[in-house]
């Protein structure tokens, strides 16, 4: 696995020119705080399970980019549990990267339309989401999962961050979910979530 630091991301990958591809991209990046970002771009020259080992370990110091070929889609929802928040193609383009990156940065989860499949392949109805949460529930759960803190989600919704708090509590019960990665990824496998991910304003 090949590593390089640049200014506040680290960039791991197991290909020289997909190093050298994020490394372009990164250093096109518009000026913004992406203190511990690491972005791990797979090619498939190492096993899958080194992929989800690294995605394990990474994610306990950094916010997780990962950059992977369609063909490794299906390891999108696995890649979410082990602690994964972003996903790209490696053919995407150099919005969509700066996109994800500031995303991913403010600790929100990003899936890129091509992977999105591989989380939303059980497909569930709204009727059946809308006997498990309330309207309420379902809104809470949609601005939670773009990344918004209890406090922005209260204030969007005008309601005290003590009333969302109570509702994440409930949602987390109801869908029996312990943190806010699963809670994404259930929000994201509900069809809760909006269709393409929000850039928060600061």
């Amino acid at each position: 696995m090949l590593m390089r630091v640049l200014s506040e991301v680290t960039v791991f990958a197991d290909q020289p020119e997909l190093q050298e591809k994020v490394t372009r991209m990164l250093g096109e990046a518009p000026q913004r705080s992406l203190t511990d970002v690491a972005v791990l771009a797979f090619g498939g020259a190492t096993p899958i399970e080194s992929l989800h080992h690294c995605v394990s370990r990474l994610s306990r110091s950094y916010r997780v980019l990962v950059v992977l070929p369609e063909q490794a889609f299906d390891q999108v929802p696995e890649l979410l549990r082990a602690g994964a928040l972003g996903f790209l193609g490696t053919g995407c383009d150099q919005q969509e990267f700066h996109d994800a990156l500031a995303v991913v940065a403010r600790g929100a989860v990003y899936v890129t339309s091509g992977s999105r499949q591989a989380l939303t392949g059980v497909s569930t109805d709204n009727e059946a989401v809308q006997q498990v949460l309330t309207r309420r529930e379902q809104e809470v759960l949609r601005w939670i999962a773009d990344g918004y803190t209890h406090s922005q989600a209260a204030r969007r919704m005008g309601l005290s961050a003590a009333t969302v708090d109570t509702y994440v509590k409930r949602i987390r019960a109801k869908l029996e979910v312990r943190n806010k990665a699963e809670l994404t990824r259930k929000a994201i496998e509900l069809g809760v979530v909006r269709r393409e991910p929000l850039l928060a304003a600061a």
